[in-house]
């Protein structure tokens, strides 16, 4: 089913992009929110700038190995260029490039088109669209015009903190596999039902997970529970990790 545009904005809306709707009433599912704009971003032009814009400002929010693991389990693959020219955009100035990672399962568009639906309507503006792509737009065959970031569109940090508090631990862990660990758990119905399933959502190997889990555990962000003498654990968020 296609991601709905007025839900997509919502949840931007709420970690603190300046869209005129209503904000979504809880935090997002960043990575899926992520997979989500990929999607419907060609209906709106103003919804890619302003992603690409809250990504390199915020992009260290992002549960990079979940992220990697979504697009290999659910993203389409048509819409692989468009999510790829996202974050080649929103990384720009990062050392080392912030979705490096990510980027390398993506592939660029084997028939280069407009990027937009509004241009690819009309011959015209299809022919301007290739006459003004950027260099990057140009690699991944989805072509749009360079544009600045829009700073001015976004909330301060400290009001996307104060309204999200889950995501101040995502910003303590700068992305790494704790954030995706504490994602998973939060977003994905069974990922708690084993740390193998665990590191299958949250995009680490076994012996990864459980070390993210022993420090997760000893900050209180997460806990295992014992629940059959087969030595078969669950695991669940603990009362720290909001």
């Amino acid at each position: 089913m296609a991601a709905d545009l007025d839900h997509v904005l919502a949840q931007w809306a709420r970690v603190g992009i300046g869209v005129d709707v209503a904000p979504h009433p809880t935090t997002p599912d960043l990575e899926r929110l992520i997979l989500q704009t990929a999607e419907c971003a060609a209906r709106m032009p103003r919804l890619f700038i302003l992603a690409a814009t809250w990504l390199h400002g915020f992009g260290e929010l992002v549960a990079k190995h979940r992220l990697r693991g979504l697009v290999r389990r659910e993203l389409h693959a048509h819409q692989g260029p468009v999510l790829g020219l996202l974050l080649s955009i929103a990384q720009d100035g990062t050392h080392p490039p912030r979705f490096a990672s990510v980027l390398r399962d993506l592939h660029a568009e084997p028939a280069p088109r407009p990027l937009f639906d509004i241009e690819r309507s009309n011959p015209l503006l299809a022919a301007r669209a290739a006459r003004r792509a950027s260099a990057l737009s140009r690699r991944w065959g989805v072509w749009c015009e360079e544009f600045e970031f829009k700073d001015d569109a976004l909330r301060p940090a400290s009001w996307m903190f104060a309204t999200n508090p889950e995501l101040v631990a995502r910003a303590d862990f700068r992305g790494d596999l704790r954030a995706s660990v504490l994602a998973a758990l939060r977003h994905d119905a069974d990922a708690g039902h084993s740390e193998l399933e665990l590191a299958r959502r949250a995009g680490g190997s076994r012996a990864q997970v459980r070390a993210a889990l022993d420090n997760l555990e000893l900050t209180g962000k997460a806990r295992r529970i014992r629940v059959s003498q087969r030595h078969r654990t669950r695991i669940e968020l603990g009362a720290a990790s909001t």
